[in-house]
C-alpha cells in the first residue's frame, strides 16, 4: 500500500518541486518545508494505489495546524489542486500523507466530545469567577514538542475570570489526549494540561488557583471518556475487537469516489478525527 505525493513550487505543477512515497506499512510522512519550498508552494498532487486509499494536506503552519488542502484518495486514484489559490498559495509550510487501512471506524471528536465538555465545564465553574468564552476549540495536533513521539486531540477552552474590583483576565486552557489500543479495547486519558493567563500584575496569581481547579476538571474528563468509550467498545468486540487508533485532521474526509479531483479546503482547527481499526 503506498500513498505518493508531490507539492510544486508553480500553479499547474511547475517549478521546484517536492515529492514523498508512503509504502510498506508506515501510517504517516510528513514534511516540514524549508529553504525554497518554505511559503512557497502553489499546487499539489497525491496518488494512492497498491489496494488501500489515502490523504494528503498542506498546512499554512509549520505543525501541522493553520489552513489546510485536503486531498482525499481512494485505491488507484490520483487528486490534485492545480493551483491552490487565495490566502494558501505560498503559504505552505508543512505537509503530511497517511496510509488507510481497511475496516476502519471514524469518530468525529468535535460531535462525541464539544457539546459534552462544554456543559461539564458550565457546571464546574458555576458559581465562580471562571466562565466559557465560546465553544471549546477541538483539533488533533501531531508530534508535539513536548512529546515528539505521539499524537493527540486537544481540546481548546477559551475563558474568562472575573475579578471584583479590576478589569476581567483572558484566560485559556487546554488538555491533550491520548488515545490508544490495549486488549483490543479502545482507551482515552489527559496526558498535558496547560493553563494560560494574560499578563498582569495579578496573572501569577489567578494562574495558581486556575491550574488546580482544570487538573481536577481532566480527572472528570477521563472518566468521560472511559464511560464513553465503553458501549464502542461492546460493539467493537463483537467484531473481534480493536487492532489499532490514528488521528485525522479536520472532520472526517469524505472518501467518495469523485468523477475528477476530488479534496477541500478547510482548517486544522475545525476538528479532529479519530480512526479506530478492527
Amino acid at each position: 500500500m503506498t500513498v505518493f505525493g508531490e507539492f510544486f513550487e508553480h500553479n499547474n505543477f511547475g517549478g521546484d518541486s517536492y515529492t514523498a512515497e508512503l509504502t510498506n506499512n508506515w501510517r504517516y510522512w510528513w514534511v516540514k518545508f524549508g529553504g525554497d519550498l518554505r511559503n512557497e508552494i502553489s499546487s499539489m498532487r497525491a496518488r494512492a494505489y497498491g489496494g488501500r486509499s489515502g490523504n494528503a494536506y498542506g498546512f499554512t503552519r509549520n505543525d501541522f495546524l493553520g489552513d489546510m488542502a485536503a486531498l482525499n484518495m481512494g485505491e488507484g486514484w490520483t487528486c490534485w489542486w492545480s493551483s491552490l489559490g487565495g490566502d494558501m498559495n505560498d503559504d505552505i509550510e508543512s505537509g503530511l500523507l497517511i496510509n488507510r487501512s481497511d475496516d476502519e471506524t471514524e469518530l468525529n471528536m468535535k460531535d462525541l466530545l464539544g457539546a459534552a465538555f462544554a456543559d461539564a465545564f458550565d457546571e464546574a465553574t458555576e458559581g465562580t469567577q471562571v466562565s466559557r468564552r465560546g465553544d471549546p476549540k477541538i483539533y488533533s495536533v501531531f508530534w508535539p514538542s513536548w512529546d515528539s513521539d505521539r499524537k493527540f486531540v486537544r481540546i481548546e477552552q477559551d475563558m474568562r475570570v472575573e475579578l471584583d474590583w479590576w478589569p476581567d483576565y483572558d484566560a485559556q486552557v487546554q488538555y491533550d489526549i491520548y488515545f490508544y489500543v490495549s486488549g483490543g479495547e479502545v482507551h482515552a486519558y489527559v496526558a498535558r494540561i496547560r493553563t494560560w493567563v494574560e499578563g498582569g500584575i495579578f496573572s501569577g496569581s489567578i494562574n495558581d488557583e486556575l491550574h488546580p481547579q482544570m487538573v481536577d476538571g481532566a480527572d472528570d474528563l477521563d472518566e468521560q471518556l472511559e464511560n464513553g468509550l465503553a458501549l464502542l467498545n461492546l460493539l467493537g468486540a463483537l467484531g473481534g475487537g480493536f487492532t489499532g487508533v490514528y488521528l485525522l485532521p479536520g472532520n472526517p474526509p469524505n472518501m467518495t469516489p469523485p468523477a475528477g479531483n476530488f479534496g477541500r479546503m478547510g482548517s486544522a482547527y475545525e476538528n479532529s478525527t479519530v480512526v479506530l481499526r478492527t
